[in-house]
């Protein structure tokens, strides 16, 4: 056997021998997730987005993409079985939001109701449509419509990562 059929030998045992660490780590992308709790949120501030595609606006002008770099602090009443999101954004002027309701703790369809009120009066009934939330990673959709002074059908990510 010659020098570059040794190297590559032992380039091919270094790789199997390495095989069963590396899939341990890889996560089959394709694998059902696990089921989901409002609580999987844990009570804290997460950093990110939120991200809106509005439509029906009474001012056509307000339809189409919005985001906003934001920090939301999630927490809940277990006793009352009410959950919050306060949102506040760096935008300017600084923009509050709080969305409060109550929330059904099935895992296997958790279910989130309630208004949400802003600072700019922005308002209305929401409902949350799907949740993901990881130790480092959150994502809330909620629907709603707003009322007040401007009307639109709101579809609504609400995004943050955290350590």
């Amino acid at each position: 056997m010659n020098a570059t059929n040794k190297c590559r030998g032992a380039i091919a045992a270094a790789v199997l021998a390495a095989l069963p660490a590396l899939a341990q780590e890889v996560q089959n992308p394709l694998a059902r997730r696990a089921a989901q709790s409002p609580f999987d949120l844990a009570e804290g501030t997460w950093n990110g987005a939120n991200l809106e595609n509005r439509s029906n606006c009474s001012n056509p002008g307000r339809n189409g993409f919005h985001g906003t770099y934001g920090e939301f602090v999630v927490g809940f009443d277990r006793v009352a079985h009410v959950m919050s999101i306060n949102e506040t954004t760096i935008t300017s002027p600084a923009l509050t939001c709080t969305y409060i309701g109550p929330y059904t703790d099935d895992r296997l369809r958790p279910q989130w109701t309630g208004t949400v009120s802003c600072s700019d009066g922005k308002n209305g009934n929401f409902t949350m449509t799907q949740l993901l939330a990881t130790p480092n990673a959150m994502n809330v959709r909620v629907s709603f419509r707003m009322t007040g002074g401007e009307t639109c059908d709101v579809d609504a990510i609400l995004g943050g990562s955290r350590f």
